[in-house]
């Protein structure tokens, strides 16, 4: 069910961004295009939405991934990019991985190193969680036996001031909570006797509003211990040619807002 929503939401939003603009046709720059998926394994209706716009006959779809394995997947994990070589593909797609950034500047130093000029850069990133409406990324996957936390995320102005209906209704979660959701402990059940007395108690937990999001958002990730990727810095490095948010409970039940980004390498 979450993947049905999630995947349709991104070819949904990735298709009307080509056909306002015919950004990712535009991106091929030969021939032959080349799109890599980075940190993931198997074809999505996103992928084939970037692939049919590039053209499919001429479109060499690459999978690389840590954790997956696969005779069409190449091992390589998103924090240790410096194997590939410059200029590697016309477009490179990261969906559902970007929480696993460890280290912010290097990562889009190799992102903006490994996408050819003129080329893109589709990213989307996360804020809340499955379990709780919480600002400082308290979800994880379990892989090879570890635990791997989530620590970056992204966010702009622009995204704010583009889809305040997405971010104010996950701010209102975060503001107040349901009465069942444990949100210092996201996917443990809640006592019912705690659950009455939130439902009793009434009002917000938190007063976060659109204006003070960002600046919450950047104190809650950093005592954390984690990361916000600033505007200035995606910019040094990036021109967001697209964006675009969905919070995704309404639908999934999930606490989990993502934003799309659709990036170009700038300076190269």
């Amino acid at each position: 069910m979450s993947d049905r929503h999630y995947f349709g939401w991104l070819a949904d939003a990735l298709g009307g961004f080509e056909r306002a603009t015919g950004e990712i046709s535009a991106a091929a720059a030969g021939t032959r295009a080349e799109l890599w998926v980075l940190a993931g394994a198997r074809m999505n209706p996103a992928i084939e939405i970037v692939r049919d716009a590039l053209g499919a006959e001429r479109t060499a779809i690459r999978f690389l991934d840590r954790f997956q394995r696969g005779p069409d997947v190449t091992a390589v994990d998103v924090n240790e990019l410096g194997a590939i070589p410059d200029d590697a593909c016309d477009v490179l797609m990261m969906t559902r991985a970007s929480y696993m950034v460890q280290e912010p500047r290097a990562f889009l130093a190799g992102l903006s190193r490994i996408v050819r000029p003129g080329g893109l850069a589709i990213v989307d990133w996360i804020h809340g969680a499955a379990d709780a409406p919480r600002l400082d990324l308290p979800g994880h996957h379990e892989y090879e036996g570890r635990r791997h936390p989530f620590v970056t995320t992204y966010c702009d102005p622009e995204s704010l001031a583009d889809f305040p209906s997405e971010f104010e209704a996950f701010i209102a979660h975060v503001n107040q909570p349901p009465a069942w959701v444990n949100v210092e402990r996201p996917g443990e059940r809640v006592p019912a006797g705690e659950r009455m007395r939130r439902l009793l108690a009434g009002g917000p937990r938190r007063h976060v509003t659109l204006a003070t999001y960002s600046g919450e958002l950047r104190q809650d990730l950093s005592r954390a211990g984690k990361h916000l990727i600033e505007a200035g810095e995606l910019a040094s490095r990036f021109k967001v040619l697209f964006r675009h948010a969905r919070y995704m409970h309404p639908t999934t039940g999930k606490f989990y807002l993502h934003l799309l980004t659709v990036l170009r390498p700038v300076s190269k």
